[in-house]
């Protein structure tokens, strides 16, 4: 019973004050997504850089369809797009294709900071209620005791959504030269909208995910509750955590009249986000 108290003692320290131990892997997938992983893997920028190649092919043909409705408009006296807004969205696109792996490599460092405020908050917390001292076997028995059986089930299916979450994110991160490539076109400007929503949503989940874990920590310390009550909270903490990726997800698979122009909207920041970084 001591090893197994002595084991939740150091996995709950490592969570709430980041010290080194057996769980430190663990945080560091929570609460930060290492670039070795994804926009600095070595696989990822290949397949990143052979899909924008992709991209770049299909853009040349996709001017060059549009050349031929413009000659043919101007024949016939046919609808089609005026030079005017045509190289402007021509343009910008090409450099949106190519300024994408640095827009999302910023995101996802902007990500990693957020989270790491997180972090610093839950450990002035911690700190500052329990006197700077790290908990001991004296305060954390009844604690261990109550997450002995929930825990270690519920923070493996929170660690397997962290990892999940970064695969999908190098997926949609070599995706991006295309996606971007989608929006030149009304027709294929709804799949740019999904992929961009997809994409935000996917990068900040995490902040969110680990901002409910930590908050939910803070709650379970500061009530100081154990045995039945206190099983409950963790259950109630912990699952609540887990629910989390799939309510942000609800958004980025909104669909409806409106998805232009989120598109749009989505697009805007994007663009404004690179012109003053």
């Amino acid at each position: 019973m001591n090893f197994i108290t002595q084991f939740f003692l150091d996995l709950i320290n490592g969570i709430l004050q980041g010290v080194s131990g057996p769980i430190q892997p663990i945080i560091q997938l929570m609460g930060n997504t290492p670039l070795q992983y994804t926009t600095a893997n070595p696989i990822v920028i290949g397949v990143w850089n052979t899909l924008t190649a992709a991209a770049d092919a299909f853009l040349v043909l996709l001017v060059t369809v549009k050349a031929i409705q413009m000659m043919y408009g101007q024949s016939i006296g046919a609808l089609y797009m005026p030079v005017s807004q045509f190289l402007p969205r021509l343009i910008l696109t090409a450099i949106l294709i190519h300024l994408s792996f640095l827009l999302g490599q910023d995101l996802l460092i902007f990500n990693n900071q957020l989270c790491g405020l997180v972090q610093a908050n839950v450990q002035d917390f911690i700190q500052q209620v329990n006197g700077g001292q790290p908990f001991n076997v004296g305060q954390n028995l009844g604690l261990a005791a109550v997450l002995a059986v929930v825990f270690t089930f519920s923070l493996i299916r929170v660690l397997l959504q962290a990892i999940k979450r970064i695969v999908f994110f190098n997926v949609l991160f070599v995706l991006s030269g295309p996606a971007f490539l989608l929006s030149f076109d009304a027709q294929t400007a709804p799949w740019f909208s999904f992929w961009a929503r997809t994409y935000v949503v996917t990068i900040f989940t995490q902040f969110f995910h680990f901002l409910t874990f930590g908050l939910g920590f803070q709650f379970l310390v500061a009530t100081k509750q154990t045995g039945l009550t206190g099983f409950f909270l963790a259950i109630a903490m912990l699952n609540l955590t887990a629910e989390i990726p799939g309510l942000l997800s609800r958004f980025s698979a909104t669909a409806g009249a409106n998805t232009a122009g989120i598109g749009a909207l989505v697009r805007s920041a994007i663009t404004a986000s690179l012109l003053f970084a």
